[in-house]
């Protein structure tokens, strides 16, 4: 009997090491549209991006126009998250330091965006990413 118990504590061990693991390869996805959009690489922000995802065009065009327009900080929490077999929801804080490449004015932009990634193929693909509206680089800052 001991030995059982210890097989389903390894067992529970090791399924622990996955789900920690899943979980940062989720999050990995999200700070590799965070460090692209920082080093001005537009397609590199949409790499994480699943191309049959809602918006996906317009959130392009989006990052297009951000990366030409300003050089971009960007700061993520993660204030929620629900993962299940294959998939993972998260709700983020998401603030854009933006400054203007010819005026060097600074604004800023917040808001709580939802994010739902699944595993295809070994990698995590944000599959669902709202609002957009954060990324319009006609808005204006809401601070």
């Amino acid at each position: 009997m001991a030995v059982i118990g210890r097989r389903a504590l390894l067992a529970l061990f090791a399924y622990g090491v996955l789900q920690a693991r899943a979980r940062h390869d989720a999050l990995q996805a999200i700070n590799t549209v965070a460090t692209a959009l920082s080093d001005g690489d537009a397609s590199g922000a949409m790499a994480p991006f699943d191309n049959s995802s809602t918006n996906y065009e317009k959130l392009r065009g989006y990052f297009l126009g951000l990366v030409d327009a300003f050089q971009i900080t960007n700061e993520v929490d993660v204030t929620n998250e629900e993962d299940s077999a294959g998939e993972t929801r998260l709700t983020l804080q998401w603030t854009l330091s933006l400054t203007d490449t010819s005026s060097q004015t600074i604004t800023r932009r917040s808001a709580e965006l939802h994010a739902r990634l699944r595993l295809e193929k070994a990698k995590w693909k944000i599959v669902e990413f709202a609002p957009i509206d954060l990324f319009d680089p006609q808005a204006p800052s809401n601070r």
